[in-house]
């Protein structure tokens, strides 16, 4: 449930985003299109050209994410290489189906470093969709009340411990018997931890109905967890013995289903590991 949660909040401020720069494009009027229409027909034409290439280069992205988890491989410049790699389809695409707009940058020549640039703006504006669902998560509750902003209002730096809020803590680990990472944690995550994730500086903590971000390193927060029972699946991904639902795939392109309906990715040289310690199903 959470995983779809995030996917629509994802999408809702990447379809904002586009909309916002269709504006500046349509009230800028590049190449010619000044002259094309009013304002707001300059506005709609330059949403369904750019939502074109969203549609397009939007999968591409995830699928060149996906092959990046499954071979170890760096995550953004697979992600890059991709989307240039996908530009030169999508120009042969639009010279045949394009609008207006595109045919008066004059033939392939010109479509191709059009559409390459509407392929980074999509990567542009997926990059600052997710850093703005991080900082609303950071610094809002659940009821979208105001939670923390760090000093003066400004976000905290990455490694910058001391700009951490002082929230409630839980009990420490002895006198609860719970990991002293349930301390960081806010009063309104419920339920246990099931799975860390490392996103850039911070670690995602999934928990059965919702997560919420650290600015900590995966390896701190695994220590944190004091022993509790899980393993490390993948780099980016340590999960709680308890929280495995089952293990979908084949050979060594395996995933594991946590309780939550959270998909976690299992790196190719720990599949043999993880079914010799039982915890992933042979």
């Amino acid at each position: 449930m959470w995983h779809h949660v995030k996917w629509l909040r994802r999408a809702l401020l990447e379809l904002w985003a586009i909309l916002m720069l269709a504006g500046v494009v349509g009230f800028l009027g590049p190449f010619g299109t000044y002259l094309a229409g009013n304002f707001l027909s300059r506005v709609w034409s330059w949403w369904m050209l750019l939502m074109g290439a969203y549609v397009l280069i939007r999968p591409t992205m995830i699928f060149w994410r996906w092959i990046a988890r499954m071979t170890g491989l760096p995550r953004g410049s697979m992600t890059f290489w991709g989307v240039i790699l996908a530009s030169i389809p999508m120009s042969l695409l639009w010279q045949t189906t394009g609008r207006e707009e595109v045919r008066l940058l004059g033939g392939f020549s010109g479509l191709l470093p059009f559409t390459l640039l509407c392929s980074l703006a999509v990567m542009a504006v997926a990059w600052w969709a997710r850093r703005a669902d991080e900082h609303l998560l950071r610094n809002y509750n659940a009821d979208g009340g105001y939670q923390w902003r760090g000093e003066q209002g400004a976000a905290p730096k990455p490694g910058d411990r001391s700009a951490e809020p002082d929230r409630p803590a839980r009990p420490p680990a002895t006198a609860s018997g719970r990991p002293r990472l349930y301390a960081r944690l806010s009063p309104g995550f419920d339920g246990d931890v099931l799975a860390l994730e490392s996103e850039d500086h911070y670690v995602r903590v999934h928990g059965p109905r919702q997560s919420e971000l650290l600015l900590m390193r995966l390896r701190d927060a695994i220590a944190e967890m004091d022993g509790h029972p899980g393993e490390q699946t993948h780099r980016s991904w340590w999960v709680a013995r308890e929280a495995v639902s089952e293990s979908v795939g084949t050979g060594r392109n395996r995933e594991i289903v946590l309780v939550n309906g959270t998909r976690s990715p299992v790196a190719r040289d720990s599949v043999d590991r993880l079914r010799q310690s039982g915890f992933l199903p042979a």
